[in-house]
C-alpha cells in the first residue's frame, strides 16, 4: 500500500481476526467451513526513494483442516513483502499524468508454509509497475501489474510423468494484478473507511496433479472503524473491522474441486504502535 504519506512516515500494527467459513480445496467433508484465527503483524514505511510493506500472518485452523497425522487443527505462516521504488525521486522525473499520481517500480514476494498432509511451501516472486491514483477525501488506489512466478509443494501428488511423485512444483510464469485501496467515508460522521485489496492471478500452467489452473481471484473488502477515537483513546491507534473474503478458483483449482470458491465474513481488531 502507498497513499499520500510524507517521507519518513512509518506505521506498525498487530491484530487478530476470525474467519469462520474459510474453505480448504479438496479436503474431506467439513473442510469447506474451516474456522481460522489469524494473528497478524504489519509494517509500512516511506523512505527517500519509495515505500516498504511487510505483513506476516499466523493462521490457526480448527480440526476441519487438520495438521498432518493429527486430529487437531493446522498452523500456517504467510509472509508478504512489497517494495515500491519511485522513478520520480530516484531520477528526478515526473510520471504523473491524467488521473495517475505516479508510476512506481514494484518488487515483492510471498512465503508460506503449513503443517498439513498437503504440506504447502509457497514461494512467490512478483515484479512490475504500480500505478498510484488519488481518491477523494484523502483516499488512494494502487494498481500493480506484475510478472509472477510461483514455486510450491504437493504432498499428495502422484503424476510422475509431469511433476514427479509429490514434492516440489514449479508453476509457469503468469500475469498478476494487485489492487489496494482506502477510501474515507466522512459522510457517515464516523471515523470509518472502506479499504481492502484484490489479487488476480491468471492461469499458471498445470498444478501438482497435472490439472490446468484457472484465473484466481482473491478479494477482501472491509469497513474499518477507528474505534479508539470513539472511546477517548488517541486516534489511529485501535481499529475494528468487518470484511468479506471472497476467493474464486482458490489456489488455481477449477470449479469442479470442492472448496475452490470461498465466501466468509472476517471480524478483526488491530492496534497501531
Amino acid at each position: 500500500m502507498t497513499g499520500a504519506h510524507a517521507q519518513g512516515f512509518s506505521d506498525t500494527s498487530m491484530g487478530v481476526r476470525d474467519g469462520p467459513w474459510i474453505s480448504n480445496p479438496g479436503g474431506g467433508k467439513g473442510s469447506r467451513d474451516v474456522n481460522k484465527i489469524i494473528v497478524n503483524v504489519a509494517h509500512f514505511d516511506v523512505w527517500d526513494y519509495g515505500t516498504n510493506f511487510f505483513n506476516v500472518d499466523a493462521l490457526f485452523s480448527n480440526a476441519n483442516e487438520p495438521a498432518n497425522n493429527s486430529n487437531g487443527g493446522s498452523t500456517e505462516f504467510y509472509a508478504v513483502y512489497r517494495g515500491q521504488f519511485s522513478p520520480d525521486k530516484i531520477f528526478g522525473i515526473n510520471t504523473h499524468f491524467g488521473p495517475i499520481k505516479a508510476i512506481n517500480f514494484e518488487i515483492g514476494g510471498d512465503a508460506e508454509s503449513e503443517n498439513t498432509a498437503f504440506a504447502p511451501d509457497k514461494k512467490l516472486l512478483v515484479v512490475g509497475p504500480n500505478f498510484n491514483f488519488d481518491l477523494p477525501a484523502g483516499g488512494f488506489l494502487d494498481i500493480g501489474v506484475h510478472f509472477s512466478k510461483e514455486w510450491n509443494n504437493n504432498g499428495f501428488s502422484s503424476c510422475p510423468s509431469t511433476c514427479g511423485k509429490g514434492g516440489a512444483i514449479s508453476f509457469d510464469p503468469a500475469p498478476e494484478f494487485e489492487f489496494v485501496w482506502l477510501q474515507p467515508l466522512p459522510f457517515t460522521n464516523l471515523p470509518l473507511d472502506f479499504r481492502g485489496f484484490m489479487n488476480i492471478v491468471m492461469p499458471k500452467g498445470t498444478d501438482g496433479f497435472g490439472n490446468h489452473t484457472y484465473t484466481e481471484i482473491l478479494a477482501r473488502p472491509q469497513l474499518q472503524l477507528d474505534f479508539g477515537s470513539l472511546i477517548g483513546v488517541k486516534p489511529r491507534k485501535i481499529y475494528t473491522y468487518l470484511a468479506v473474503e471472497f476467493w474464486l478458483h482458490k489456489f488455481g483449482n477449477g470449479s469442479e474441486v470442492s472448496g475452490s470458491t470461498e465466501v466468509s465474513p472476517v471480524f478483526g481488531i488491530e492496534y497501531h504502535f
